[in-house]
């Protein structure tokens, strides 16, 4: 596809609101951590989520050999670790507070939710690895969820019941 028409497609797949994630795991350099907005669930019996991951990511071998991860679904005031996490340097937990799961796993603090995963499947696609966990533990609480749409981050301004 040319340059061109990639801008496009990632400018049109913009268009869909998504809420940010920062999903960790323990690499055998310490802990790892990733802004991903690619989390999806797939199925309650068994309880799986998924995510992808960029080939190129400078974290891909942590996450590819990780038995267990963490997706920390993001609250509204929480944009600066969403940028922080978006950064491809290994050492993006210098100065981070967080605390640690009975899997050794770092968990966001006061995230809106976390899901505990054991890796279940990892799935070679195009340029990313999609990754399904099976859901061991979760929590969640009330706060606002942090959005992403259209390049920037945005507020729920209405929430209908």
């Amino acid at each position: 596809m040319s340059s061109r028409k990639n801008h496009d497609l990632r400018e049109c797949l913009g268009r869909f609101a998504t809420g940010v994630t920062v999903v960790t795991c323990r690499g055998s350099d310490g802990p790892c951590g990733i802004t991903a907005n690619s989390f999806s669930s797939v199925s309650l019996e068994p309880p799986l989520v998924l995510w992808n991951i960029a080939k190129v990511s400078h974290s891909l071998q942590a996450y590819l050999d990780a038995e267990h991860f963490a997706i920390n679904v993001l609250a509204a005031g929480q944009h600066e670790l969403s940028s922080h996490f978006a950064q491809s340097d290994h050492t993006v937990f210098n100065g981070i507070e967080y605390e640690t799961s009975a899997r050794n796993v770092p968990l966001i603090r006061d995230s809106v939710a976390c899901f505990e995963c054991r890796t279940h499947q990892v799935h070679n696609c195009g340029d990313h690895y999609i990754i399904v966990g099976e859901v061991e533990n979760y929590r969640s609480g009330e706060q606002e969820p942090l959005l992403f749409y259209d390049g920037r981050y945005v507020a729920m301004s209405e929430r209908q019941d």
